[in-house]
């Protein structure tokens, strides 16, 4: 039998440290993280349509509102909702400024192609707002030590 202190220098001499390197991470299956990751943006990164609908001020649900733009998946809105406003707006869309919520398209009745009616004052906001899921500087994975 040994004694404690050969046991631990025989340990020490027959550990090593690891280098740190940077890879992508598609090359690092069984590579263990040398420090926390952290975001380095908001998620989402803007207020986003969570459904097709019309963007609009609650204050506005109960009469015709006028559609001024359709805004794509993506892009951003080139105007700002203003009172008896809304634009038409689906899915992962930019919130345009001046509206607070999203009517779902189940929810409204075209009128004619520039007016719609909310049918349904049931209303949730359908928006995800900027950071609600990560914020810049949030730890998104977690080395281990």
């Amino acid at each position: 039998m040994i004694s404690f202190e050969q046991a631990f220098e025989i340990i020490m001499n027959s550990t090593f440290t690891l280098d740190v390197e940077f890879v992508k991470l598609d090359h690092s299956l069984n590579r263990v993280l040398a420090c926390d990751v952290r975001s380095d943006t908001d998620m989402p990164p803007f207020n986003r349509a969570a459904m097709d609908g019309y963007a609009c001020r609650r204050a506005d649900l109960q009469g015709e509102l006028g559609v001024v733009e359709i805004i794509p998946a993506g892009c951003s809105s080139q105007k700002t909702i203003r009172e008896n406003e809304c634009a038409k707006i689906m899915t992962g869309a930019v919130v345009p400024q001046g509206a607070d919520c999203i009517v779902k398209v189940e929810n409204t009745r075209v009128i004619t192609e520039n007016k719609v009616r909310i049918t349904d004052s049931d209303i949730f906001d359908y928006i995800c707002y900027q950071g609600e899921d990560i914020k810049r500087g949030d730890i998104v994975l977690t080395a281990e030590h």
